[in-house]
């Protein structure tokens, strides 16, 4: 029996959110577009200006701005979609969901221990583990998970947790 003891914060949902839009497509689509293509038209620009009119200081200031394009509008975006995130939770959600968790691995349940009680998950009910560099999100449905923030773990081998899990699943499936 394994047994993790951690706390998840505000930011931890928000991590979860982006982690469910990263991999949208039309997300991608998104960023593709402020990071390559936007800056690919605008230096285009800027070298018909260099080698057209052979104006090197207009040509600078408009290979700047695609720079600059590609670098900042991907943070400017992720940072609305931050504040987007944030508006979507009220304050008894997010008072519900974060806080301190025990996970516990038995035999036929994924055992979630909160302070408002304890719940039983059956291993078949359990998606999937998707184990992140800062999270480890276990899928109880295509867009809900249990979230783990390896920085909040106080108890328990992270690890050992996550490969008992799988292999829970495997054998549940």
């Amino acid at each position: 029996m394994t047994e993790i003891e951690y706390e998840v914060r505000e930011q931890d949902l928000i991590a979860f959110n982006e982690h469910q839009l990263e991999g949208t497509e039309r997300l991608q689509k998104v960023m593709r577009r402020h990071q390559a293509i936007m800056p690919g038209i605008i230096v285009t620009v800027s070298l018909f200006l260099f080698f057209y009119f052979k104006d090197m200081l207009s040509a600078a200031y408009v290979g700047i701005i695609a720079v600059a394009w590609g670098i900042g509008v991907p943070h400017i975006l992720r940072w609305s979609w931050r504040k987007q995130i944030r508006t979507t939770y009220s304050e008894e959600e997010k008072a519900a969901a974060v806080g301190r968790y025990t996970l516990r691995v038995d035999r036929d349940h994924l055992v979630e221990v909160t302070p408002k009680g304890e719940s039983r998950i059956a291993w078949g009910d359990v998606l999937r583990v998707e184990v992140t560099k800062k999270y480890a999100f276990v899928f109880i449905s295509l867009d809900s998970a249990l979230i783990i923030p390896r920085a909040t773990i106080t108890r328990g081998n992270f690890k050992e947790f996550v490969i008992k899990a799988d292999e829970r699943i495997d054998k549940a499936a």
